[in-house]
């Protein structure tokens, strides 16, 4: 992905503004496209696991992982599985690896982060006061 170049916007949602980006998350022949956060202070990309329900993605063998910082309800860490599958951005796929978990609300974004999507990238570029961000 060395000079491609991507832009991502960000959204009014309820008078705040937040990057997100619109990717597709890939599991062989099972696709979904899906907007998420995108999060510099994340970790890991982390994903509701009704997403690898719907891939057909198997972590019947995955590792277990906790995870902090968005976990709903009681305080706590938040528990999920390891799991391998493609990112794409406007056609361009890169393989990566992401936390799946029931600890998440399914009816808020995903994030993307560091580890699995941020490391993808020669520099990832947040400009607020332009509501825009680029991925190179």
């Amino acid at each position: 992905m060395a000079n491609v170049r991507h832009k991502f916007k960000y959204k009014n949602i309820e008078g705040y503004y937040r990057p997100l980006l619109d990717i597709t998350i890939r599991n062989g022949k099972n696709l979904v496209n899906y907007a998420v956060l995108v999060d510099s202070g994340a970790d890991y990309n982390i994903f509701h696991m009704d997403i690898a329900r719907f891939l057909n993605l198997d972590l019947s063998k995955a590792k277990d992982i906790s995870f902090g910082g968005i976990k709903k309800g009681e305080e706590g860490l938040g528990k999920g599985k390891l799991g391998m599958i493609d990112i794409g951005i406007e056609r361009i796929f890169f393989p990566s690896f992401a936390i799946f978990s029931d600890d998440v609300s399914n009816a808020g974004y995903a994030i993307v982060g560091q580890r699995g999507f941020f490391e993808n990238f020669k520099s990832v570029q947040f400009n607020y006061s332009e509501k825009q961000g680029y991925l190179k």
